[in-house]
């Protein structure tokens, strides 16, 4: 029997975790796009990204989140939550600058995965970085080349004011933080209520439940009998599954090929429940429960897709 006094305690605690994790960044991303627009210098931060912007026919602004997506995804999400709000993207708009945000994501996992990977796999965990990079500027080609054709051609002006008394930095800094509080608001009234929800369904044990009924669709994959301990542990962690893999391959159980697979294997098995652990501290919270998981669920099937047909590409070719 649950004691509910301990679970309401837990699930508190909980919560205030996931809000301290989340609502900072949060907090940054709004202040920044504040803090580009007191500046007036949307136009010249937009260059870098203008050309993938205009293919696929989104606003230049989409570009500014994306750059910032390799600091602060979350900052970069919440950049565009604010840009809807005002009127300057679409919701069609938002929804696919989001799901583009995730590149800059992937890439800039290096920071995490190759200290786990490349001391433990060596090039055989290089080479699997790369094929999760490779994935992802897949995943981004495919949501600019969409855009072409879903989002209807606009000309965009970047127009902004010259204010003939320059501000200073602290006078900028001042005027972004006021024009912040609104928008603020609006996320935290949205995220706070979702993030203790989530809090609340990790503490019953509903994620650990999906977990263990993915686990078992592991054996409609071609992988080796010992490949299984692998995806086990990837259930736990990306770190507890390279250990495995690790052992495994000085042992001489798998091959380098064999490793690769397994992990590719994993990786798109486990991608559904780090997906619902990553919805409530990222994507609900910032964009609220349904457009956070309409852009979730477009995120992790894309992905998925190109993760089946080059995990299907490499067994053809090994």
């Amino acid at each position: 029997m649950i004691d509910i006094y301990q679970f309401i305690i837990d699930t508190l605690v909980l919560s205030l975790d996931l809000i301290l994790a989340s609502v900072p960044m949060m907090a940054v991303g709004v202040f920044i796009a504040e803090l580009i627009i007191s500046f007036n210098i949307t136009d010249k931060l937009s260059r870098f990204s203008r050309p993938i912007t205009d293919y696929a026919n989104l606003h230049p602004d989409c570009g500014i989140s994306f750059m910032m997506a390799f600091v602060s995804p979350k900052a970069a999400n919440a950049m565009l939550v604010k840009y809807e709000r005002e009127g300057i993207l679409s919701h069609k708009e938002m929804i696919l600058a989001a799901l583009m945000n995730s590149f800059p994501n992937i890439v800039m996992h290096w920071r995490y995965l190759l200290p786990v990977y490349i001391p433990l796999l060596g090039l055989t965990g290089l080479a699997y970085f790369l094929i999760l990079t490779l994935v992802g500027f897949i995943k981004t080609f495919i949501l600019v080349v969409s855009g072409r054709f879903l989002l209807k051609p606009r000309d965009y002006e970047i127009c902004y004011v010259e204010e003939n008394v320059k501000l200073s930095l602290g006078q900028h800094a001042k005027k972004a933080l006021n024009s912040s509080v609104e928008p603020l608001v609006h996320i935290l009234k949205i995220s706070i209520p979702v993030l203790v929800l989530v809090a609340a369904l990790i503490n019953t044990g509903v994620f650990d439940i999906i977990a263990d009924n993915i686990q078992s669709l592991g054996s409609y994959f071609p992988i080796p009998p010992a490949g299984f301990a692998i995806i086990a542990a990837q259930f736990g962690s990306f770190i507890a599954g390279a250990s495995v893999a690790s052992g495994l391959m000085i042992s001489g159980t798998l091959t380098s090929e064999e490793i690769i697979i397994t992990l590719i294997a994993g990786n798109i098995l486990t991608s559904v429940t780090r997906g619902i652990r990553f919805y409530g501290s990222s994507y609900a919270a910032i964009f609220g429960p349904k457009t956070g998981a309409e852009i979730q669920i477009l995120s992790i099937i894309l992905r998925n897709v190109i993760m089946v047909i080059v995990f299907g590409i490499l067994i053809v070719l090994w």
